[in-house]
Order: C-alpha cells, then structure tokens, then sequence
C-alpha cells in the first residue's frame, strides 16, 4: 500500500539522549524514535552493507565497533533524506525519509525494517 505525502514528510529530527534514539516527527501526526543501534545498523551505504555483489561491513563484522553507535549529527540531504555522521567519523550514508519511516514503525514495533 502506498504511503500518503504527509507519511513521507518529515517536519522534525531531534535527539533522545535518554533513549539514545532520534526522533523524528511526520507531517501525518506519527513521532518515531528510532534507537541509533537500529540506525547504524541500517546505514544503507556501500561500505556498510555492500555493494556490486561485494559485503559490507556489517556483513562481515556485524558487532558494533566503540563510536559506531554514537550519533554526532544530523542534516537535511535535500527535501528527501537525512545525512548522519557517527562518532567513529562515518558519514557516507544517505537515510531516505521512506527509509526512516520503515526504520521508525520496526522500532515502533509495526514491520520490519529489513
């Protein structure tokens, strides 16, 4: 089923330092926390999960390394995504807002963010 514009519009990110998550809120009224292990996990770039039939880093050391999961920052990629930058200095991968959204509702317990 295909998601309304206002499920895909993001009007705010923040932090959750208690529950080492970020939090992003949708135009469509839903807020997610999203905890930042599942996020750095997710990250979709090719370092971390491959690419051209070759693995990534998590497919070949899927424990997290000290930093990995520390977010450090946040910022907008156009009017489609989010940018992260971790403390161990990753910051190649691009969090689309449908991707968010999947990660937000399997945090959420509502799907999987697979």
């Amino acid at each position: 089923m295909a998601r309304s514009t206002d499920a895909l519009t993001a009007r705010r990110f923040d932090y959750d330092d208690d529950a080492r998550a970020l939090v992003v809120e949708w135009a469509d009224g839903a807020v997610h926390l999203i905890p930042f292990e599942l996020l750095r996990r997710s990250c979709p770039c090719a370092v971390c999960h491959g690419e051209m039939g070759r693995p990534g880093r998590f497919d070949l050391e899927p424990e997290l390394r000290p930093g990995e999961d520390e977010l450090a920052d946040i910022s907008l990629v156009g009017n489609y995504g989010l940018g992260a930058r971790w403390g161990d200095g990753h910051s190649t991968g691009i969090y689309t807002f449908e991707r968010l959204r999947d990660l937000g509702e399997a945090a959420a317990g509502g799907g999987a963010a697979g």
